[in-house]
C-alpha cells in the first residue's frame, strides 16, 4: 500500500497533536465492544470527528446509550487566557504602556469503563473541534494497540 506523502503528515499531525497519560489499559478496556460519546464541549465538530475516526476504527461499536456502553469518552473543553502590561518611558520622555492578550483552549478526553468512578484514559488535543475530536480517538486507539 502506498501512502501520499499528504496523507503521513495528516496521521503524524493528528497522532503528534494529543497529548495523554499512558498506563496500562484494564482488561475490560481491551475487551471493550460498545462505547458512547458525551460531549460537554459544546462544538458538534468534536462529537464528528470523534465518531469519523472510531468507524475508521472499527473495534467499538459507537452507541448513544452512555449508561448501556462498555466504554464512555467524555470530552471537555479548558480555555486559558493571559495578559501582559508593560509600562516603559518613550524616547520622547513620555511613559508608553502597551497591552496585550493571548487565548489558547484544549480539547480533554476521559475514557471510563462501565460503572467505574474514574477515567482509565485521558488525553488533550489543541486542535480545535473536530480535528480535536479526531486526535483524542486516535490517541486513544495507538494507546489500545500498544496495550493489547
Amino acid at each position: 500500500m502506498k501512502l501520499s506523502l499528504p496523507a503521513i503528515l495528516l496521521a503524524t499531525t493528528l497522532a503528534v497533536s494529543a497529548q495523554s497519560t499512558v498506563k496500562p489499559f484494564p482488561k475490560p478496556a481491551l475487551a471493550a465492544k460498545t462505547v458512547a460519546i458525551v460531549n460537554n464541549t459544546h462544538q458538534e465538530g468534536v462529537t464528528e470527528g470523534a465518531t469519523d475516526a472510531i468507524k475508521r476504527w472499527g473495534h467499538l461499536t459507537l452507541i448513544d446509550d452512555a449508561d448501556a456502553a462498555d466504554i464512555t469518552l467524555v470530552f471537555d473543553k479548558k480555555s486559558e487566557h493571559e495578559k501582559s502590561t508593560t509600562q516603559k518611558t518613550g524616547e520622547d520622555g513620555k511613559p508608553e504602556s502597551t497591552f496585550s492578550m493571548s487565548f489558547s483552549s484544549a480539547i480533554h478526553m476521559h475514557a471510563s469503563l462501565k460503572g467505574a468512578p474514574t477515567a482509565f484514559y485521558s488525553t488533550t488535543s489543541s486542535d480545535s473541534k473536530k480535528k480535536a475530536g479526531e486526535a483524542c480517538i486516535l490517541d486513544l486507539q495507538h494507546a489500545y494497540l500498544d496495550n493489547h
